[in-house]
């Protein structure tokens, strides 16, 4: 499967009975978490890294088998498994699902993040559209600091537009690492007018005192790298 950074869904717990299709004939293991994009089967000796795979289950109640077609994407093996205290086995990349397989499963997995709220947070943090929120200088990251926070919004000059009511992701941009943090954040009013006008009236859904967002502003790095060429502009 995808590495944690890359993964587009979270991974959520998820015990399933999955019966490995072989020339010599089905093997049932068990599933330890799934996504949209796959699933890992507990085995104490993962296939081969891009071993193109066929299994068979049962989702939930239901009496009816799902066909699926997979690729080892990831394995852990029994000896890491032991210095890391994870179980042995392999990540499987779903692909080549049939249209109603594909629907049955994301609606499976819709209901498993239904009812763990981690999951359901992160999947709906993903699914928000990010708004970059570039701060080019020290003084207008005092200025964000210290009023942009506790008042918890901003106006955001940018051409990118999205409605109001609309819930996003601003990625706040700082002056001197180039590193991003996340901040919930929702369209409060769109103006679309000018090149000088356009933009948007942000809210913040924030503590100003989060730590995490603090040692995220106080950072200072080793060594300056250039400003990266961006067309959004912090006001």
């Amino acid at each position: 499967m995808a590495s944690a950074k890359d993964r587009r869904s979270p991974r959520v717990r998820a015990a399933l009975d999955v019966f490995l299709q072989t020339v010599d004939g089905d093997i049932a293991f068990k599933t330890s978490d799934a996504s949209y994009e796959g699933v890992f089967i507990v085995c104490p000796e993962p296939l081969p890294l891009r071993k193109l795979i066929r299994f068979r289950t049962r989702l939930g109640d239901s009496s009816d088998e799902l066909q699926m077609l997979g690729l080892v994407a990831h394995t852990v093996n029994a000896e890491d498994a032991a210095e890391t205290g994870q179980r042995a086995g392999m990540g499987i990349q779903l692909f080549s699902l049939g249209h109603a397989t594909k629907q049955t499963w994301r609606t499976f997995i819709d209901d498993l993040y239904q009812q763990n709220p981690e999951a359901r947070r992160a999947v709906e943090s993903a699914r928000r559209p990010k708004v970059k929120i570039r701060i080019p200088n020290e003084e207008l990251l005092h200025r964000f600091r210290t009023l942009d926070l506790p008042a918890k919004r901003l106006f955001l000059r940018t051409p990118e537009l999205h409605p109001s009511g609309t819930k996003v992701t601003c990625l706040v941009l700082h002056p001197l690492t180039k590193k991003t943090f996340p901040i919930p954040g929702e369209v409060l009013e769109t103006i679309d007018g000018s090149v000088k006008e356009r933009g948007m009236q942000l809210a913040f859904d924030v503590d100003p005192e989060d730590p995490n967002l603090q040692a995220f502003l106080d950072e200072t790095p080793d060594e300056t790298p250039d400003t990266p060429d961006d067309e959004e502009s912090r006001q």
